[in-house]
């Protein structure tokens, strides 16, 4: 399997200070990234502080992150990272979190292809962890990985979706993801683009479709397409 290095830094407000972590990642699995200094997890690293940015860059193809509890295994926070060179000057703003002695920082990584990655979130749970392989010029569903079964959104049925986030690999571009229901008709649908290289708006460099708080219910048959620029 391929690797990559992953490098950024995790800071809050006000005299919460904050620390610079780095690590190789294994592509395609999840990898602990620890502090530069000391190789320390997180929860010991940062215990009782307040975290509210987390700016993290891989080398190339497409990485996301997650603030892991390594007991529970429930993921209290995830984000995207972005290419070296274009992480923005306000990092990545997420919901403040106060680490304890058993959260982790993890990264999951893919080398540059045409696996497209996504995030979504159910309301009162933690996000799923979708992937699709799309070539160019084409649409493509996406089910969570095949460590998770390879489920479709439909498996979620009765579950309210509240936000998508999708990141496609350097230089590809989603033209417009779309939910369809059972029955082929069009449910929730947005555009997409390309992710900046210039490091400008804080998540523009990290994802390429991100829908905002949004609340609708899942129901069996339902599939999460992607379309991908030619």
């Amino acid at each position: 399997m391929t690797t990559q290095a992953i490098a950024g830094a995790l800071k809050g407000p006000g005299n919460n200070g904050g620390r610079l972590f780095s690590g190789t990642a294994t592509d395609g699995a999840y990898t602990a990234i620890n502090s530069t200094t000391g190789a320390a997890e997180l929860g010991f690293a940062m215990r009782g502080q307040v975290v509210d940015n987390v700016a993290l860059s891989y080398q190339a193809g497409s990485a996301l992150w997650v603030i892991r509890n390594r007991v529970t295994q429930q993921i209290d926070r995830a984000g995207m990272c972005f290419k070296t060179g274009t992480v923005s000057p306000d990092g990545y703003p997420i919901r403040p979190l106060t680490i304890n002695q058993n959260h982790i920082l993890q990264t999951y990584s893919l080398a540059a292809g045409t696996t497209y990655l996504a995030w979504i979130w159910f309301a009162g749970k933690p996000p799923e962890l979708f992937n699709a392989t799309v070539a160019d010029g084409a649409t493509g569903s996406m089910t969570t990985t095949a460590a998770a079964g390879a489920q479709g959104l439909g498996s979620f049925a009765d579950q309210t979706v509240s936000a998508i986030k999708v990141q496609g690999p350097d230089g590809k571009i989603v033209s417009y993801a779309q939910v369809i229901d059972g029955n082929g008709a069009e449910q929730y649908a947005a555009l997409g683009s390309e992710r900046s290289a210039a490091g400008g708006y804080p998540k523009s460099g990290s994802e390429n479709l991100c829908s905002g708080q949004i609340a609708f219910s899942v129901m069996r048959g339902m599939e999460f397409n992607i379309t991908v620029a030619a």
